[in-house]
């Protein structure tokens, strides 16, 4: 019966919209987000627009004043209402399945009066890749089979799906938000895809961005309404400049990373010899820094500086790579504080600087204390920032790969890259610092290189064993 309601739900809508048209077979049908206006004015022209341009159904936020529901069964629009129920993992679901399943109760007994109310969503951008995760969420939605006649549902990556047909999609948004000009255009291709497969599918929009679209091109409302009355699509699309490119923020911090390497070169005597002799001369260069022949370490507190301003590039790059922006709403939703400097991925760069600054300052001090041969902490700093500069191509790379497309594997391989860089400056800096430690050698190492790495593991095995973190990494990577 469940299931028989759903395909009811799905398909006899779109029949139920073809007996006011000339056409007989399923053709796409539309729909509307629809965020409430504040005043009754507004209500009442938008129910109107959307009526003139054949819109069929139109979703709207749980909860709905009484008063709105009371108006819109006097309409023809199909209504689905959607909880606030969103960003699940299955830890989550578990921990609270029962607040979830008294907010399903409460979503059912609120519209259950409301015959225009044809759709529930109990869900939203949750993980329902997870199979454990989609049984759950299956075994609580049949508890409610005998408490509506309602077909409950889940919003999923711009996709609305039954909880009794997760792989076959009912509904899909196309466009965003706010309206660009651009977007006439693909609207128009994908429109056009769907009228010409015949798929039986709720097309679905923002309201502000319809409105806008409405107002700022009639050519839209008056093809809607052409595919409204005689099922055909064609739409005039406006005579449009090319765009003009938009200077991209990472060329030109890459070009500022790379006049900072000028500057040291060009003022700062010893910084290109120090560099050649690092990868060059390795042991002459430690000789060097050990017995104190190299006193300024002036370049190599700005290659540290450089290394995490770079981190912050890496972590930017590789969080856009595997976390779309839904995907970024639901990690800042479970850890609201890597939203702190606000703008998401911006927030996430900037953390991850601050990190990697402390990371360093730390590491100094730690490999510098136990340094008996060692009087001067500008020693510890040369030793430590040498391998850094080697972030000048990993980050050049990076970023071009990043910009052209040219490989999503490879921008992950060099970010891994920087990652174990940082990792490794650690022990070659303590390999180094031993080199004239003598018999306090094998104790060097142990406070230092032994211990880090008993702390490096400890840590690892933390973050795996905390399954609610790896199920919220999981979430976010898979919206």
């Amino acid at each position: 019966m469940r299931l028989k309601r759903t395909y009811l739900f799905v398909f006899g809508l779109l029949f139920w919209l073809c007996s006011f048209n000339n056409f007989g077979h399923a053709q796409p049908t539309l729909g509307v987000i629809w965020d409430v206006p504040d005043d009754n004015r507004t209500i009442a022209q938008q129910l109107e627009l959307f009526n003139d341009m054949g819109i069929t159904h139109l979703e709207l936020n749980h909860p709905v004043s009484t008063n709105l529901l009371s108006e819109l069964e006097t309409k023809r629009f199909s209504i689905l209402i959607r909880s606030d129920q969103r960003y699940y993992t299955l830890g989550t679901l578990l921990s609270k399945q029962d607040s979830f399943q008294e907010n399903v109760s409460e979503l059912i007994r609120r519209y259950r009066d409301y015959s225009r109310v044809a759709a529930l969503g109990v869900i939203s951008q949750s993980h329902f890749k997870n199979t454990e995760f989609t049984s759950a969420i299956t075994s609580i939605s049949e508890r409610f089979t005998s408490q509506t006649d309602k077909t409950l549902y889940h919003y999923l990556n711009k996709k609305w799906f039954t909880l009794d047909a997760l792989d076959l999609p009912f509904g899909i948004l196309l466009g965003d938000n706010e309206y660009q000009s651009r977007d006439l255009k693909e609207f128009d291709q994908k429109f056009r895809t769907y009228v010409d497969n015949n798929d039986e599918m709720i097309v679905f929009m923002h309201s502000e961005w319809v409105t806008y679209a409405a107002n700022a091109f009639p050519e839209f409302q008056n093809s809607l309404k052409l595919y409204r009355q005689d099922g055909i699509w064609s739409l005039p699309l406006p005579d449009q400049n090319s765009p003009t490119p938009e200077p991209n923020w990472l060329v030109f911090a890459l070009l500022v990373f790379w006049i900072i390497l000028a500057v040291q070169f060009k003022f700062i005597p010893n910084a290109r010899p120090m560099v050649l002799r690092y990868y060059f001369a390795h042991r002459f260069y430690v000789d060097d820094i050990l017995h104190y022949r190299e006193r300024y370490a002036t370049q190599s507190i700005m290659m540290m500086v450089v290394h995490a301003l770079a981190g912050g590039v890496v972590a930017y790059l590789t969080t856009t790579l595997l976390v779309s922006e839904a995907g970024l709403e639901a990690l800042i939703y479970h850890l609201p504080w890597l939203d702190y400097f606000g703008n998401g991925y911006i927030s996430i760069s900037l953390i991850s600087i601050a990190v990697i600054l402390i990371f360093q300052a730390v590491s100094i001090l730690w490999l510098y204390l136990p340094a008996k041969n060692l009087d001067h902490v500008s020693q510890t700093i040369n030793l430590y920032a040498g391998l850094l500069y080697t972030d000048y191509i990993t980050l050049t790379l990076l970023i071009s790969f990043y910009l052209t497309d040219f490989s999503t594997a490879l921008v992950i391989i060099l970010a891994t890259f920087y990652l174990l860089i940082g990792f490794i400056n650690f022990y070659l800096t303590s390999y180094n610092t031993a080199r004239n430690l003598g018999p306090e050698k094998i104790i060097y190492f142990f406070i230092t290189a032994a211990l880090y790495t008993v702390i490096a593991i400890s840590v690892l095995v933390f973050l795996i064993t905390q399954t609610q973190i790896i199920d919220i990494l999981s979430l976010s990577i898979s919206l």
